[in-house]
């Protein structure tokens, strides 16, 4: 790899003339006609006379009534303030206009005129700007991206990933991500998605698994620091995956393997984590790509437009409806999906909801994951199948993602917690009073089970006591008898949380090989105020739930939910009577308590 420190400070010369054979800028044409409806040039969005603080504003030739906007930044690795006539004007600001997206192009502070973080303060009043000015140059503010080329790619992903954060501590230093510029300090600088061209987004990793090179680097010069380990906070400030969560808007990737610049892993690595974390995210290694040359070909920006499209109008793709398993074995073909008005959740339903009305309404079900994972990809063909027997199932997390061969994918992001399940129910709620949606007034709002497997149980236990549970469903898990055991994250209500237990429960158990049967049984033996069941298959602590439509543990927590949400006759045999139905299916064991009758 050449040393990047040399091929940063080469291409910081002399800018201008450089940009259109690539360079910062990607490859730019000397002169660059624009189709359009009008451009609103120079136009200074911080209220002061300082040319680094302009913005250029072009709206799409086929006219409307507002448009989506992005904000597309220059390359310079920081070293430039006047740059925004050569923002890949040619290429991607050409291609955002032809899909009918309005372009901003901002100016901001060079390394030179003002030290981090003046450059993301400035990119913030943009957006601010943009919101406070939206009826004067028909911007929609429902949908606002940012996007960018190598240090402009670095701002928008700093956009992203700081969106909605005003300020941050990064170890011992205190870092004002939003500043003070402009005069529209009340308005919002969210961002709705990011698009990412050959951006840095980690400062110890521009030589990838190489020790850092430091001396002279652009990064230097935007701290103000030569780096020293005194300093290591500030340039770890710098870094876009520094504010990386879950919270991030979707963000899109393009870099190219042979980027002398700015390496390919860096790309790599924020792709990596955004995965990790649950965020919607693609990424596209160009083969061949540099650090601009060979980047921006028609499929690549057909790419970036689809993603920002299918992002803006809720169809992101990652969130597509998926059937699992022919739609399960029950009566009603259900589909795995999202919805946007529900972040960080994964439906289950019947695809026809046409079945459903006031007088035959869908029960729900509220779902935790084991291991509190924020996605149910352990979990999903169990939840399917209960779904086609004609309920709502809505799981805490996201939708799981496949490979190209549709093995499930593990996810490795952050844990959920125990309010995913009552935002679950309160959606539920809502969904049935809104005229707007597919579920109005075909959702049974007094029929609501809350379940989970394992760390899941306990975020169940832990919302026990809300009058809005008809029923729930504890599987392969129970209260901890030695919190010393317990997982980092994990709930951990004491053994008197069972008091405030409302409604039947049942306990699924993976017999004496289960890591929780301890704790479930327990639990069981204690519960005698409400009826209580526990069943047991000799499985083990990971059930049932991935095999073939969920297995023997879909066939118990159907029967149970079919008995208590519909009141059928026929399920209520597996559990009531003496033998009940269960104790004579092979390979299970069962109790219940006194007041199961």
């Amino acid at each position: 790899m050449k040393k990047i420190v040399l091929a940063l400070s080469i291409m910081s010369i002399g800018l201008q003339a450089r940009a259109q054979f690539g360079g910062f800028g990607g490859f730019q044409m000397p002169k660059v006609n624009l189709e359009t409806s009008a451009e609103i040039k120079d136009v200074n969005y911080a209220g002061d006379d300082k040319a680094y603080h302009t913005l250029d504003i072009y709206l799409p030739k086929q006219e409307a009534a507002s448009y989506p906007v992005v904000v597309h930044i220059y390359g310079s690795a920081w070293f430039s303030n006047s740059s925004k006539g050569m923002a890949d004007l040619g290429t991607i600001v050409d291609a955002l206009l032809k899909a009918g997206y309005a372009v901003v192009c901002p100016n901001h502070r060079s390394s030179q005129d003002a030290k981090f973080p003046a450059q993301i303060n400035d990119i913030k009043a943009v957006i601010r700007f943009i919101r406070g000015n939206a009826k004067n140059y028909k911007f929609d503010t429902s949908f606002i991206a940012t996007s960018g080329f190598s240090s402009g790619g670095h701002l928008a992903t700093l956009a992203g990933t700081t969106s909605g954060l005003k300020t941050a501590k990064v170890g011992a230093l205190d870092v004002d991500l939003e500043g003070s510029v402009g005069n529209f300090l009340t308005e919002s600088s969210k961002v709705n998605a990011v698009c990412d061209w050959s951006g840095p987004i980690d400062m110890f990793k521009m030589n990838c698994d190489e020790p850092r090179k430091w001396g002279g680097t652009p990064e230097e010069a935007l701290i103000g620091h030569d780096f020293a380990e005194e300093y290591s906070d500030n340039f770890k400030s710098v870094g876009s995956i520094t504010y990386l969560d879950r919270n991030d808007p979707p963000t899109t990737i393009f870099h190219g393997t042979e980027d002398n610049v700015v390496p390919c892993c860096q790309g790599q690595e924020l792709y990596d984590a955004l995965q990790k974390a649950g965020v919607k995210s693609q990424l596209t290694l160009v083969p061949g790509g540099g650090h601009g040359m060979n980047m921006y070909s028609k499929e690549n920006l057909q790419k970036m437009v689809a993603f920002l499209d299918e992002v803006r109008t809720g169809t992101a793709p990652t969130a597509q409806d998926m059937t699992v398993e022919e739609g399960g074995t029950g009566n009603y073909k259900a589909v795995m999906t999202t919805d946007e008005s529900l972040p960080a959740h994964t439906l289950f339903y019947p695809k026809d909801l046409s079945n459903f009305n006031e007088k035959n309404p869908l029960p729900v079900l509220v779902w935790g994951n084991g291991a509190c994972t924020n996605s149910p990809w352990e979990h999903y063909k169990f939840l399917n199948e209960i779904a086609s027997h004609g309920y709502l199932v809505l799981a805490t997390g996201y939708m799981p993602e496949f490979d190209a061969e549709g093995k499930v994918q593990s996810y490795r992001g952050p844990q959920s917690t125990s309010e995913h399940q009552i935002e679950s129910i309160d959606w539920a709620i809502n969904q049935n009073k809104d005229k707007g949606s597919k579920f109005f007034g075909k959702v049974d709002t007094k029929h609501i089970a809350a379940a989970g497997m394992s760390c899941g149980g306990l975020q169940t236990l832990y919302n026990c006591a809300d009058k809005r549970i008809s029923t729930i469903m504890i599987c392969n898990s129970g209260l901890f008898t030695n919190s010393g055991s317990a997982m980092p994250g994990m709930p951990m209500p004491e053994k008197s949380k069972l008091k405030e237990i409302k409604c039947p429960i049942i306990y699924i158990l993976g017999g004496e090989k289960d890591i929780a049967y301890g704790n479930g049984m327990d639990d069981f033996h204690r519960i005698n105020h409400v009826p209580a069941f526990a069943a047991n298959f000799p499985v083990g602590h990971g059930g049932t739930y991935a095999q073939p439509h969920g297995g023997e543990f879909s066939v118990v927590a159907t029967a149970w939910l079919e008995w208590q949400m519909r009141g059928n006759k026929e399920a209520a045999k597996m559990f009531l009577g003496n033998p009940c139905q269960l104790s004579q299916r092979e390979g299970w064991t069962v109790e219940k308590n006194s007041k199961m009758k």
